[in-house]
């Protein structure tokens, strides 16, 4: 039986129903894994990775537009009378041509100055995607302004004036791109192709959380071939809601700003702004301190405002009738001894 069982020969694998492995089985035409070590290596290295978890983590954010750079504190510059106040006699007439055209003629007397009175006559054209306006006075300075979308999200524009003194001719070149939750924005004022000269400035502004807002701005300047001087200045605006707005900014390293409003009903609006300069080169460690309130009644405005330097400013803007404003405006320097006095008309049709 021993010597039966040793002759007997060995049954292969397909006698006893038993496949050979294929090399597919063996695992030898897989695709090969990269590990964990070796994925984390690569996203490591790759600057693509950050960007796309960055543009992730945004749009889970949902974070609103913050604005324009120079325009971060428009609450306040709408609620004091700065940019308001008059002195002498003003009349502004407009006349509608049509839906998007219109001008406008203005009349000035006792001016300061050489020039007691002026005469100005200016165009606005605006659609949905221009804008154009330009104006002229009897000296024959022009100034003209240039808006263009591009897109829904580029816009161009361009700013010139032709002065009777060529130091204050200027034109500026301007691009601004406002994306879902930034705006970016880049100027040139006199550039020169030939020498390089010229001031050059761009900044950038991000909403970083649906209440706060950061951004910076550079600036480059060149006054003349080999001159050059450059700063950078850095901005911040908190907005808890919609009745209040802190905002803080620097220009360069030797003057910072901030401010702060408050919208205390449906017809007040008040604000505050401190302004600090520092020049340790030249000596100088100053700070003004400005205070102002807006009141809407029914038929007219009245703004008033108050700084540290005893100076009393007010401006009242009576609507006698649609399209007729009468405004009068009046300054008081108590540490000075001098006032100033205005009165003007608004007249639209």
């Amino acid at each position: 039986m021993a010597e039966a069982a040793q002759q007997q020969p060995h049954a292969s694998p397909m006698a006893t129903g038993i496949a050979a492995p294929s090399i597919s089985d063996m695992g030898f035409n897989k695709p090969r894994r990269y590990d964990v070590e070796e994925e984390i290596h690569q996203k490591f290295w790759n600057p693509l990775y950050y960007y796309k978890a960055l543009n992730q983590h945004r749009m889970r954010l949902n974070l609103p537009n913050p604005g324009q750079f120079e325009y971060l504190n428009k609450e306040i510059k709408t609620t004091m009378l700065t940019n308001f106040a008059i002195e002498g006699g003003r009349a502004d007439l407009a006349k509608i041509l049509s839906p998007n055209f219109q001008v406008m003629h203005s009349f000035q007397l006792g001016l300061p100055g050489g020039n007691p009175s002026a005469f100005e006559f200016a165009g606005v054209y605006a659609d949905e995607n221009t804008m154009m306006h330009g104006k002229m006075d009897t000296d024959f300075n022009l100034q003209a302004r240039f808006n263009h979308a591009l897109s829904k999200d580029l816009q161009l524009k361009v700013q010139s004036q032709l002065m009777t003194n060529d130091s204050q001719s200027m034109v500026q070149l301007e691009g601004e791109y406002t994306g879902s939750d930034y705006t970016a924005n880049i100027k040139a004022i006199n550039p020169s192709m030939v020498d390089g000269t010229g001031i050059y400035l761009a900044n950038y502004l991000q909403s970083i959380t649906p209440k706060l807002s950061v951004g910076a701005e550079l600036l480059y300047q060149a006054p003349m071939p080999k001159v050059q001087e450059t700063s950078i200045s850095f901005a911040m605006r908190y907005q808890p809601s919609a009745d209040r707005a802190w905002v803080a900014q620097t220009q360069g390293s030797n003057i910072l700003t901030t401010s702060y409003w408050r919208k205390v009903s449906e017809k007040c609006e008040a604000g505050a702004e401190l302004q600090m300069l520092n020049v340790p080169s030249q000596g100088r460690r100053e700070a003004s301190c400005s205070v102002g309130v807006k009141y809407d009644f029914a038929m007219s405005t009245f703004r008033a405002m108050a700084d540290n330097f005893g100076k009393v400013s007010m401006l009242l803007e009576e609507k006698i009738a649609p399209g007729f404003s009468f405004l009068l405006s009046g300054e008081l320097d108590h540490l000075k001894g001098e006032n100033k006095f205005g009165i003007g008309i608004n007249l639209e049709s």
